[in-house]
């Protein structure tokens, strides 16, 4: 089986197919256009450490699509047709009763994710790094930005870290990646100084009883969860006046661009990020 012909992940690709195929009586050639992109998103989503179809907005698609552009070389037209798919998708699910908001179709006009970027320069990093929002949660925040970053995780890892991973007072983070792999990162001074901060004042207030291992937590004291991120990233990045699209993943490739850029070793980089590559 091709990988065209291979079945796709995101709900209810099967039943959207057979729609596009038979009710709206579209030719082959396109059905099997539509079932690439949403393989295609299906592998964006996975890399990017997306949900469901309720978490696609604007940025989200943009991000989606910036994967694709970088990691799967993907051309304009492809993605335009990839674009319109989702779309389609998108709106079968509200018709089912799958999706109750589309947020897909607010995304705008290809020039957003034409020209979304493969990294940030340094200053916008640390523009976005100054900037969480206010509120009552800014202390976590300014953590878990200073530790996306100064770690180069993806967002899963960093969410995911619990109080007992923090070696050496704080100056290593264990983290686990994909497959239960487990790497010593470095934190750095700048990030360790904002995780003490952190938990010796919120977190202390967020959980009295020191019940919850999970390092991050939200407003309610459990488990904070990677959409948190995505959104506390975005809305940093508003913050920072960054006008093109920003997510947590972008932190991690300009963590290792910046890296390479300062002289690092590439398999150094590659330890770091707990991966073969550089992707």
């Amino acid at each position: 089986m091709s990988q065209d012909e291979a079945a796709v992940l995101v709900p209810a690709a099967g039943r959207f197919l057979d729609h596009v195929r038979l009710a709206l009586a579209l030719s082959p050639n396109t059905v099997r256009d539509y079932r690439t992109a949403l393989n295609h998103l299906q592998a964006a989503m996975s890399a990017l450490e997306l949900g469901g179809p309720e978490q696609l907005g604007p940025d989200e698609v943009a991000a989606c699509m910036g994967w694709l552009r970088d990691q799967r070389k993907l051309a304009a037209p492809t993605l335009a047709l990839c674009l319109v798919a989702w779309r389609m998708w998108a709106r079968y699910l509200v018709e089912e009763g799958l999706l109750v908001h589309d947020r897909i179709a607010l995304t705008p006009s290809p020039k957003l994710w034409r020209s979304v970027p493969e990294v940030l320069n340094p200053e916008e990093v640390e523009r976005l790094l100054a900037n969480p929002p206010e509120g009552p949660l800014r202390a976590r925040d300014k953590a878990a930005l200073e530790l996306l970053y100064a770690l180069g995780g993806r967002a899963s890892e960093v969410v995911g870290l619990g109080v007992t991973d923090l070696k050496e007072h704080g100056r290593l983070a264990l983290l686990r990646g994909k497959g239960s792999k487990e790497r010593l990162v470095p934190i750095g001074e700048r990030a360790n100084r904002a995780v003490r901060a952190y938990r010796d004042g919120l977190r202390r207030e967020l959980d009295p009883r020191g019940r919850q291992e999970a390092l991050l937590l939200g407003a309610a004291g459990g488990p904070w969860h990677r959409q948190g991120l995505w959104r506390l990233v975005r809305d940093a990045a508003q913050l920072a006046g960054i006008t093109k699209p920003v997510w947590p993943h972008l932190l991690r490739h300009s963590f290792a661009t910046h890296l390479l850029h300062g002289g690092a070793d590439l398999r150094a980089v590659q330890a770091l990020l707990g991966h073969a590559s550089l992707t």
